[in-house]
């Protein structure tokens, strides 16, 4: 029984992590589709304004190039806004809990197998030599 509920326990910390994970990834995805819709809006009326102003001042072509160097700055602003990603605390201790949980599950297997030659044997000493080599394996499994 306990196998099992450390099992059901490893799969419900799994899935506790991919749906915060997931759930993390859409509010990214969201936001940055939000901030790219209004970056471009903001970004033609500045740009319009701004080639406006300075035509009047500087010239055309002047004007283009400043135009230009204030998207440089602001794609620099936004890209690095969208790269950052901070981690999901809720997530990283769910991975804990399953990976906790898998453990034990082999540990609870790696004693059953100690133990399951020593119940089909028909001598005692056949069952702890059959035993002891197969905690030997399955120390061995389990440490890959």
């Amino acid at each position: 029984m306990r196998l099992i509920s450390l099992l059901r326990l490893a799969a419900q910390a799994e899935s506790l992590r991919w749906r915060r994970t997931g759930r993390g990834f859409a509010i990214q995805a969201g936001l940055g589709a939000a901030a790219t819709v209004f970056g471009l809006m903001l970004l033609m009326m500045l740009h319009l304004a701004g080639f406006i102003t300075l035509s009047r001042q500087q010239g055309p072509e002047v004007a283009a190039l400043i135009v230009a160097g204030v998207d440089l700055v602001l794609l620099v602003l936004l890209g690095w806004l969208a790269a950052r990603r901070g981690e999901d605390k809720v997530a990283m201790e769910a991975q804990q809990v399953r990976d906790d949980a898998l453990r034990q599950v082999g540990d609870t297997a790696a004693r059953g197998m100690m133990l399951l030659p020593l119940l089909r044997s028909q001598t005692a000493k056949k069952g702890l030599i059959g035993a002891a080599l197969t905690a030997a394996v399955v120390g061995l499994l389990t440490r890959r």
